[in-house]
């Protein structure tokens, strides 16, 4: 279970048990507890987390665009490297993010290409946090 997919069942058992200690556990509340659930459930549905994925990729480009700018513009602003970000694993995680957006690799060479994004992102630079 994803991070945010852990939020929301998390989210939504906290809903449910507020609800209990509320209104109690009888037939009527029941139902009417599993509806607000249902609610719950429906409006942080799949989509949602789409759209969130979406986001946080954009987020990841603008990033590395604006620290692209940043030195183009100024020049290194650190003594030991070009950007205090890291530009290209920006990038990357937001390819990953955006396939992931879309449903996933359109084709062969895309499936192939988020792989080696992917392996990229787990690599051991990653793992040392960059």
């Amino acid at each position: 279970m994803s991070p945010f997919e852990q939020s929301v069942a998390d989210a939504i058992e906290d809903g449910r048990l507020a609800l209990d200690a509320k209104v109690g556990l009888g037939t009527i509340r029941q139902v009417e507890r599993d509806t607000l659930a249902m609610l719950l459930e429906a409006v942080a549905g799949p989509g949602v987390e789409l759209r969130t994925k979406a986001t946080i990729a954009a987020t990841r480009a603008s990033e590395a665009v604006h620290e692209l700018l940043l030195f183009a513009r100024e020049g290194n602003q650190m003594a030991s490297t070009a950007f205090s970000i890291s530009v290209a694993g920006n990038l990357a995680d937001a390819i990953r993010l955006a396939i992931d957006a879309q449903g996933g690799p359109d084709d062969d060479e895309e499936a192939q290409f988020y792989a080696a994004v992917a392996r990229y992102l787990d690599g051991p630079t990653a793992q040392q946090g960059e």
